[in-house]
This record gives structure tokens, C-alpha cells and sequence, in this order.
């Protein structure tokens, strides 16, 4: 049986977090605290160990990204194809709302 990462987090009873547009909900993520962040891209790799942990963007939030470098998760809706992991609430918010997205924009 396969559970998503939405799945395992509520399971655990963590808080999910929101952006609203207007009445709608346009993303949902999970900030984890004290967390590592290992990402590996073809044959370089990172390990992080940010300060505040970091914050998974749930897969089918709707983005505003204007980077070339996000196309690859984002479907022709606007909306993420895929859970993404980010080293910050608001490098998140900003991913969802473009240049304007700040950590009081999850709710």
C-alpha cells in the first residue's frame, strides 16, 4: 500500500498550512521543524541544516513561479505536479504567489 507525503504528515497530526485566494485554496504545505534537507540533482548533491526546519509544498497547489527552473513541476493548469521541498515558508509562499509571497501568508 503506498501513502502520500500529505497522508503520513496528517497521520501524524501535524498542522497543515494554507494560502487562500479569496474563498479558494490554492496551497497547502507542511512546515517541519529542525529538519535536514538532502536534495540531489543528477551528479551534484547538497545537505542543508537550516535553522527553522523546512517546508514541504504539497503536490496540486497552484503556482506563480517565474523561474525557469520550477517549469518542470508545474502543469499547464499552474498547478504542481508533485510534492516540493523548500528551505523556507516564504521561499514556499513566494513559489505559490511569485515575488509577493511572505510566511504570514500560511495560515
Amino acid at each position: 500500500m503506498e501513502f502520500s507525503f500529505k497522508e503520513v504528515v496528517q497521520s501524524m497530526n501535524y498542522p497543515v498550512l494554507q494560502i487562500r485566494k479569496g474563498d479558494e485554496v490554492i496551497a497547502r504545505g507542511i512546515h517541519i521543524l529542525d529538519s535536514v534537507l538532502a536534495c540531489c540533482d543528477g551528479e551534484m548533491s547538497s545537505i542543508s541544516y537550516p535553522d527553522t526546519g523546512v517546508f514541504v509544498l504539497f503536490n496540486g497547489s497552484v503556482s506563480f513561479a517565474v523561474e525557469k527552473k520550477y517549469e518542470q513541476y508545474i502543469d499547464e493548469d499552474g498547478k504542481t505536479t508533485r510534492d516540493i521541498i523548500f528551505q523556507s515558508r516564504n521561499a514556499a509562499a513566494q513559489f505559490v504567489l511569485g515575488d509577493t509571497g511572505r510566511t504570514n501568508n500560511w495560515k
